[in-house]
């Protein structure tokens, strides 16, 4: 599958990166699928999320607002994607927890999300990137793209 972020999606999350330092900050993705399901385009972040709390190396992503600001997506044709939150001063990495809450999601059906994406705002060589993870069936796909 192809991921396809928005340059606005991508500007918000290193904004997020930076502006929440040296805290973790996150949120959920939206977007739609090609009609062919071979590309996943996505449009929307909902983030500064008021319950959310980010601390120096973990992030509990909230709920307050959520069903509202999906009901507007869904209005668009729009559907919840994944997940995307910041490693601050790190490698965008999948940690052990990152991989447990993706599978999670993967298998709870109220999401609808039988292959969900993880985007990672860290740190390669000083420079703020982006990596991205999708969880397929029994696999993993990863792939870093540009900021």
């Amino acid at each position: 599958m192809k991921l396809l972020f928005s340059k606005m999606i991508k500007q918000v999350m290193i904004k997020q990166y930076t502006t929440s330092l040296p805290k973790e900050t996150g949120g959920i993705l939206f977007g739609y699928y090609s009609l062919d399901l071979g590309t996943a385009n996505i449009t929307d972040a909902f983030y500064n999320i008021e319950d959310s709390r980010g601390k120096l190396r973990s992030f509990y992503r909230g709920k307050k607002g959520f069903k509202r600001f999906s009901k507007k997506m869904w209005a668009e044709d729009k559907y919840y994607l994944g997940e995307w939150h910041t490693h601050p001063f790190s490698l965008p990495n999948l940690s052990n927890q990152d991989k447990e809450e993706m599978f999670k999601i993967k298998e709870t059906k109220k999401y609808k999300c039988p292959e969900p994406i993880l985007a990672i705002v860290g740190e390669v060589d000083n420079q703020i990137v982006i990596q991205t993870y999708i969880f397929f069936k029994d696999d993993i796909y990863c792939e870093r793209i540009s900021s």
